[in-house]
């Protein structure tokens, strides 16, 4: 009696788990044991350029936009945050550390740009930056630190 394709499948990986099961570590040293010439390998992943936008102004914004350029890409990204209330926290997270070549923070109220930090070179050391905005006699004045 032939075995439909569903049971053939099914006799192989029973054979394939059952060859497993009963064969030491081919080329390989078995878990836990000594000798092995592999180091212990940990998979880490390149951490994200982050931008944290702290609002310790008395100004609320309509938006918060942070536009930047990637070393893979030449064309500008923009992204946005609306409604960003007085006394807030808002991050960006702008893709792999390493790619982020430069940004720029805005806060814009009513259609007009409040504040601009300028085109910032990103640090490709540290990915995390924050930019403070603060209420100064003359306005909204923005500031960047490294974390």
């Amino acid at each position: 009696m032939r075995l439909s394709y569903v049971g053939r499948a099914a006799a192989a990986a029973a054979a394939c788990l059952l060859a497993l099961a009963v064969t030491p570590g081919a080329g390989h040293a078995a878990a836990g044991a000594r000798g092995s010439t592999a180091p212990d390998a940990v998979m880490r992943l390149a951490p994200n350029y982050q931008v944290e936008v702290d609002n310790f102004s008395s100004q609320a914004f309509d938006e918060i936009a942070v536009a930047f350029t990637r070393h893979s890409t030449p064309v500008t990204q923009i992204l946005h945050q609306y409604n960003v209330p007085a006394s807030s926290v808002v991050n960006f997270d702008l893709g792999p550390c390493s790619d982020v070549k430069q940004y720029a923070v805005s806060g814009i109220v009513g259609g007009q740009r409040l504040f601009t930090t300028g085109d910032v070179e990103a640090d490709p050391v540290g990915c995390d930056d924050v930019v403070t905005i603060r209420d100064r006699a003359a306005g909204v004045q923005a500031e960047r630190a490294l974390r």
